[in-house]
């Protein structure tokens, strides 16, 4: 979807029915991924149905290769930007739009205004730069050097390894 169209006005809304009970009515951004409306909520459950809503709408998305502690790597999604936005003010977060970032599975920056967008962007920027400006030249130097001068693994004393031929 383009950009101008995530932000422009719909003038849609959505709606929370409960069995019997009151009806609870909002403004359904036109950037909104998801409409949230439900029916037949139970009456005591509303402000639960109330607190989760949050329209969301993704940007970007990266597949990296993540491993965590002693697991096999996995191909997984991450560096996911959000505009989220909570209609109803609850303690997860602040009433209104935001930007969340996805690192990769459940590690998130959350919350940030744009000045904190600009920030993280900025930070980002300059990983990528550390990424481009000194550590690529650092492996292809380290992969040379390891090209000319490294040895196979040599077991001096004791039983070798799985997979370690003894020297």
């Amino acid at each position: 979807m383009r950009a101008d169209a995530r932000t422009a006005s719909s003038g849609r809304m959505w709606v929370i029915g409960t069995a019997g009970g009151p009806t609870v009515r909002g403004y359904l951004p036109g950037w909104a991924d998801v409409d949230p409306s439900r029916t037949g909520v139970p009456p005591e459950a509303l402000h639960i149905a109330l607190s989760d809503i949050t329209h969301q709408a993704a940007f970007g998305g990266q597949l990296l290769h993540v491993v965590r502690g002693a697991e096999l790597a996995e191909e997984s999604v991450g560096l996911v930007a959000y505009v989220e936005c909570r209609p109803v003010a609850d303690d997860s977060g602040p009433c209104g739009p935001v930007v969340s970032v996805q690192i990769v599975d459940d590690w998130w920056i959350r919350d940030l205004d744009p000045a904190a967008v600009s920030e993280t962007a900025a930070r980002f920027r300059a990983f990528a730069d550390l990424l481009d400006g000194e550590v690529a030249p650092a492996l292809a130097d380290a992969i040379a050097e390891w090209t000319t001068h490294g040895a196979p693994v040599q077991i001096v004393n004791g039983s070798s390894p799985s997979g370690v031929e003894r020297l």
